[in-house]
């Protein structure tokens, strides 16, 4: 099955735009998705993170990464630009908070979680339940 990740680089950094697609395929196949995803992972400045994280969420600070879902797992209705492709969203990425490769593989797999409908604010239960997933995932990839 055939996702579409779309990267968009807008700072100087380099960026490892291969790898981000295999991490993105690769969680998806682990969660056996039955239809192709698309979705788009933007890597911006730390001004450009903090300033969206301002205006969507009201919060002032810069965070590691924002996640803008399409879908809701509440709803059994997804977003469809086109009817054999599930629509899930934007990841933004702060390019000064990519550590290193294992933490952008970590910011990627619980955005692309967010991204699904799991939330980790809401309930501890629900917090647990999204952590316990993204090892699962994490664990996966180290055989990748």
């Amino acid at each position: 099955m055939k996702h579409e990740i779309l990267v968009y680089n807008k700072t100087k950094r380099r960026v490892p735009e291969k790898l981000i697609k295999l991490i993105v395929s690769e969680a998806l196949k682990f969660l056996k998705l039955k239809q192709p995803a698309e979705l788009a992972v933007l890597i911006v400045g730390e001004k450009e993170i903090r300033k969206l994280n301002k205006i969507w969420r009201k919060k002032n600070y810069t965070p590691d990464e924002l996640s803008f879902g399409l879908n809701s797992r509440k709803s059994s209705v997804f977003a469809k630009g086109n009817i054999n492709v599930i629509s899930l969203g934007e990841i933004v990425i702060s390019s000064e908070k990519i550590r290193d490769k294992k933490y952008l593989i970590t910011i990627l797999i619980h955005s692309l979680l967010h991204l699904l409908g799991y939330d980790h604010e809401r309930s501890i239960v629900k917090a647990k339940k999204m952590e316990h997933l993204e090892e699962k995932i994490l664990n996966n990839l180290e055989k990748v």
